[in-house]
């Protein structure tokens, strides 16, 4: 599982650096990835013991040692939590271990490597002006 999530990541990365310098976007190497996560609650249980079985296990002191910095933390009715995290490639096996020993049992944990779209967005809407602009 460990090295499936490492591929993805790596994949994600060379996937997005050549989307965003095809599309002329200027693109600067990051030493980070980000990575959301999604914590699906256990229906069966109640939130109570849900939050008590990952505070048993540390789940929030962990994370919060980690060497993931916390970009957003929403709660989101009827799923969970949904995490986003930045980290260095090398410390995906560390970042990965806070979920298996500190969220598992309370939640059904999905990864996701993810970017940050923002910088890329002013540019996307310009192109589309023109595109749009041009058709009139």
């Amino acid at each position: 599982m460990k090295q499936s999530i490492l591929l993805v990541i790596a994949i994600t990365m060379y996937i997005c650096s050549f989307a965003q310098e095809q599309s002329g976007i200027p693109y600067a190497a990051n030493d980070s990835v980000m990575v959301t996560v999604v914590l699906r609650h256990l229906q069966e249980n109640p939130v109570d013991s849900i939050q008590m079985r990952i505070m048993k296990q540390g789940f929030y002191e962990k994370i919060s040692q980690s060497h993931a910095r916390i970009l957003s933390w929403n709660v989101v009715m009827g799923i969970g939590q949904i995490i986003t995290l930045r980290f260095k490639p090398e410390y995906t096996r560390e970042v990965n271990q806070v979920f298996e020993s500190g969220a598992w049992g309370g939640f059904r944990t999905e990864f996701y490597p993810s970017y940050d779209f923002m910088p890329i967005y002013p540019v996307m809407l310009e192109k589309e002006k023109k595109i749009n602009s041009s058709k009139n």
